[in-house]
């Protein structure tokens, strides 16, 4: 007899946490397993394999679709539910509770805890409580070793249950992608730098932006293109652009917005750059690396077993212009061999 999954999420688009949950999807054996996916959010068009049957309540928020979930759970009667978001996590053990189907409650964290905490009421109140919600799951996944301890110490979980597994991307839907033709003209006479992500000071573009400059006024052979468009973060493009303008640089650092298909551009770049000051953990770094192209990253993940010094890039201190500026320099005179570290996918029909 199969044994039954039932996948939860929020939103079929958005970043990096929706391809992974659906990659995770995509990879399952049907021959194996009976897959049932739902959505709190409105139909969307989504790459998850056709077979699958896919249900959206077309709520704004979980516990709006709560009772349509606990229907769901019930018909189905799944052996385990699997979520990516804390929001649904959260909400699980209750409708476990309410269903009295005795599912396992698998959840992928993508935040490190310790560095989402406030110290306001609100803040102090989680702490309480999320403890109490997560010793209520089956398995917590942590995306690097780091993060796991954090949810080990953070949260006052068994480490038996608590799990590493890398983020899983679709390597030849990358390197597929990455074949596509572009427009921009990418001139190989050049350095080319590239970084991509949401623009918000998160991600560290400004540190980016003022690690460069020194670099491009003694070295006018190199250009940085940034891919992503303005989010969660009003006024935080033009504070990027006003950085351009003020450093005479906007001949080499290109703001290019928002690319559905980012692949061609990083794959036709020397290096690429992670400046995060906070992550989960980052497929853009792995799908580079897919792709032979070094990354230079800030330490605000723990990329041990991923970047070798040297080797397919360099890791650097996450807040700090002179670090990634001497991440970058270094980078500018090394060979890489990018075939010397392999990535391989964990293999989820293992998991279940």
């Amino acid at each position: 007899m199969k044994r039954k999954i039932l996948f939860v999420g929020t939103s079929v688009s958005g970043g990096g946490a929706e391809r992974v949950f659906i990659n995770i999807i995509n990879s399952l054996d049907l021959s194996k397993y009976e897959i049932k996916v739902f959505y709190t959010c409105a139909s969307e068009k989504c790459n998850i394999d056709p077979l699958i049957p896919i249900a959206f309540a077309n709520k704004p928020h979980m516990r709006q679709a709560l009772k349509q979930l606990c229907k769901l759970i019930r018909e189905f009667r799944p052996h385990s539910v699997f979520t990516s978001h804390g929001t649904i996590a959260y909400a699980l053990p209750i409708v476990r509770f309410i269903t009295k189907i005795n599912f396992k409650i698998y959840t992928r964290v993508a935040v490190t805890p310790s560095e989402i905490y406030e110290t306001s009421i609100k803040g102090k109140l989680l702490c309480y409580i999320y403890p109490l919600l997560y010793r209520k799951m089956d398995m917590v996944i942590a995306q690097t070793e780091y993060m796991r301890q954090d949810i080990i110490n953070s949260y006052g979980l068994s480490p038996q249950k608590v799990k590493v597994i890398f983020n899983l991307i679709d390597k030849d839907y990358v390197r597929m992608q990455s074949q596509k033709p572009i427009v921009e003209n990418i001139s190989k006479s050049e350095f080319n730098i590239i970084a991509a992500g949401a623009l918000y000071s998160v991600k560290g573009f400004d540190i980016l932006i003022e690690a460069v400059t020194p670099l491009i006024k003694s070295d006018h052979n190199i250009k940085v293109r940034i891919l992503g468009e303005e989010r969660y973060e009003a006024g935080y493009r033009s504070y990027l652009q006003s950085l351009i303008d003020k450093n005479g640089l906007h001949e080499n650092v290109i703001l290019m917005g928002h690319k559905p298909n980012p692949y061609p551009y990083i794959k036709a770049s020397d290096l690429f750059i992670m400046s995060s000051r906070m992550e989960g953990f980052p497929n853009v770094v792995l799908e580079a690396l897919t792709l032979d192209v070094p990354v230079v990253a800030t330490n605000c993940v723990d990329f041990n077993t991923i970047i070798c010094e040297g080797i397919n890039g360099y890791v650097v201190e996450k807040n700090s212009i002179e670090s990634l500026q001497s991440g970058i320099k270094r980078a500018l005179t090394t060979s890489f061999d990018m075939s010397a570290i392999c990535i391989n996918n964990f293999n989820y029909n293992t998991l279940f």
